[in-house]
């Protein structure tokens, strides 16, 4: 073999070495740019999600002050439940106090029908007796009539 063809041999060695580095940094290449457009992305996605971070902060600042006020309502309206609740006992005992004289005032009236029916059935059985009474009379002075007349035929 020959020193040119020995030179040849390495130029081939040197090109095809060549062309596999160029291949590999050409692969290279092309991570890196993918990585620089994921990196690109993700910075993206970061800075919104520190926005959104942000926008979360004040979102939480305002629920905050809203639970404050609530809680501040929450307290108001438990007062005035409280009030309320005093106000609807006292009104109940006032009530039960009524109620019970409109009890006492409907047994009382009771007692007085249940003495008026037995006086009415009283007045009745008297009535009865008086109604009876003058049939019987009304009958006997029927009777007498037909006696007397029978006496003067």
């Amino acid at each position: 073999m020959s020193l040119r063809a020995v030179q040849f041999a390495l130029i081939g060695l040197l090109v095809v070495v060549a062309g596999w580095q160029w291949r590999r940094d050409l692969g290279l290449r092309a991570d890196y740019a993918a990585e620089g457009a994921t990196r690109a992305r993700l910075t993206a996605d970061l800075a919104q999600a520190r926005a959104e971070n942000e926008g979360l902060k004040q979102d939480l600042a305002e629920l905050r002050t809203q639970l404050d006020r609530t809680r501040a309502q929450r307290a108001e309206a438990e007062a005035e439940n409280r009030k309320q609740t005093a106000e609807f006992v006292a009104r109940t005992k006032d009530w039960q106090t009524a109620l019970r004289g409109w009890e006492d005032a409907v047994k009382a009236r009771d007692a007085r029908i249940a003495a008026l029916q037995e006086r009415e059935k009283l007045i009745l059985t008297r009535l009865n007796e008086a109604v009876k009474h003058a049939e019987d009379a009304t009958a006997r002075a029927e009777e007498m009539r037909k006696q007397l007349e029978a006496g003067k035929k």
